[in-house]
């Protein structure tokens, strides 16, 4: 079984730190990985990619996605699979799971010396369980497959958390809405 962990940094915190000017309303941890098993016999595999945000007050939502393009090198046909019946993709925040994709998951096969990309998995909006982050969170995206001997994978996934505006927030931007179409009107 192979294992690896990633870190990456808060793109918004970086760019504020080099004098970018960038707010956010969103925090994202987005993975772009290929594995090569170049191994004789099937192997197991787990990834994790994290990134420390900024969380917020309010309530919040996230959305996440992945798909994947399975390749085969040696001519035998390439298998992407689940371990048992544990979920390929598991968005995390604070190394808690919020949600999974591809689960369960059936083997996509792939012929002889072909590539070929799986249909993606996704989910929008949902409300994180127990509510809002905290002020800073760790958001994190893991893994957990298996992949025939000689063959490759490729992996496109995100996670995101939104904070969502309170009531009041959402009142006052409905008002000031107003009054631009009101003054608008008048000219």
């Amino acid at each position: 079984m192979v294992s690896v962990k990633f870190w990456s940094v808060n793109l918004v915190a970086a760019a504020a730190a080099l004098g970018l000017g960038a707010t956010a309303s969103a925090n994202v941890v987005t993975l772009s990985q290929t594995f090569f098993n170049s191994s004789s016999s099937t192997r197991t595999y787990t990834y994790y990619q994290y990134a420390t945000v900024a969380g917020g007050s309010g309530a919040s939502v996230m959305s996440g996605s992945v798909t994947a393009t399975v390749s085969d090198l040696n001519g035998n046909g390439a298998v992407l699979s689940a371990v048992g019946s544990l979920p390929i993709y598991t968005a995390t925040v604070n190394e808690v799971a919020m949600r999974t994709l591809w689960q369960p998951f059936s083997n996509f096969n792939v012929g002889q010396f072909l590539s070929q990309s799986t249909v993606p998995g996704s989910f929008a909006n949902e409300a994180i369980p127990g509510g809002s982050t905290a002020s800073e969170a760790l958001l994190g995206i893991m893994l957990k497959f298996s992949l025939s001997a000689g063959d490759t994978v490729s992996f496109a996934s995100t996670f995101t958390v939104s904070n969502v505006p309170g009531p009041g927030a959402m009142a006052l931007l409905a008002v000031s809405g107003a009054a631009g179409v009101g003054r608008r009107r008048k000219r």
